[in-house]
């Protein structure tokens, strides 16, 4: 495999063009969309109120689902939680250590500021699965990280204004979104 400088010289040499992966990522952004607006209304959460709003995946037919709060301006820093996946359980617990941050912590810490968003990502869970969600509710969530939920992710968030973002999360290494157009500003590890 071929580093960098080895294929701009390669490309050179025989009047090749080279695209990234984030020119990749660029272009299906611009012409594929994998999520759509299905339903949008305001909603009394524990920590006040939200705009609720439903994504159908266009792909997985599942629903994802987006609570917003404050006005989102592509300019400025918003703070932003992808919980993922998402349980029934998650919506219940709010002492559940399963993840670096529970989806109540992360709407406590959303109200707190002046705008946000959490993204609750659809898993299709079953009857199985929250039992032993609820078995193992202070062992860390482990998932295999499946490429295709940060574009589903990136282009919820795109759609909702977000450009900048410090995301309420630990700290870890995950594939570029720069092709989304998001940029991740920092991290808040612990609630």
């Amino acid at each position: 495999m071929a580093r960098l400088p080895d294929l701009i010289e390669f490309a050179r040499q025989h009047e090749l063009k080279i695209g990234t992966i984030a020119d990749l990522i660029q272009y299906r952004n611009e012409n594929e969309c994998l999520v759509k607006r299905a339903a949008e209304r305001e909603v009394q959460t524990p920590y006040g109120p939200m705009r609720l709003i439903a994504y159908a995946d266009m792909i997985a037919n599942q629903t994802h689902l987006a609570l917003v709060k404050g006005e989102i301006h592509a300019e400025k820093e918003v703070l932003v939680r992808v919980h993922e996946p998402l349980s029934v359980f998650d919506l219940i617990d709010e002492s559940s250590r399963s993840h670096s941050w529970n989806t109540l912590q992360a709407m406590k810490k959303i109200h707190e500021s002046e705008s946000g968003v959490v993204v609750l990502l659809n898993n299709g869970e079953d009857a199985t699965d929250l039992v032993e969600r609820i078995k193992f509710a202070d062992e860390p969530v482990r998932i295999r990280q499946d490429l295709r939920n940060y574009g589903i992710g990136s282009q919820i968030l795109l759609d909702l204004g977000v450009k900048k973002m410090k995301l309420l999360a630990a700290p870890r290494k995950m594939p570029s979104i720069v092709g989304f157009g998001l940029e991740i500003t920092g991290y808040v590890d612990t609630p």
